[in-house]
């Protein structure tokens, strides 16, 4: 795999048009970007990424104060997450 890999979109990510922007005037689209700031992340709904692939989604739950942490809530049969940005996770929104 090369270094490139993770800080390439993942390949289902659809990026916002400028000019579509959902704040009047043209159609919205879902954005998905990779977000740095995890701390401010608890409510969201997010993809959860690590070399290139999606390891999984759902909302945050709780990040810690600090970003190099957070957890994804338990759903069904889905207990709670916890991934470790120092590990290479990524959060795209």
């Amino acid at each position: 795999m090369n270094s490139q890999a993770t800080l390439e979109a993942p390949r289902d990510a659809i990026h916002l048009d400028p000019e579509h922007d959902g704040k009047g005037g043209g159609t919205s689209k879902k954005t998905l970007g990779l977000r740095a700031d995890w701390a401010r992340l608890p409510g969201r709904s997010v993809e959860v990424w690590l070399q290139g692939e999606r390891v999984a989604s759902g909302v945050v739950d709780q990040a810690a104060e600090d970003g190099s942490v957070l957890w994804i809530a338990a759903e069904g049969i889905s207990t709670r997450r916890i991934f470790d940005k120092s590990s290479g996770y990524q959060i795209w929104v």
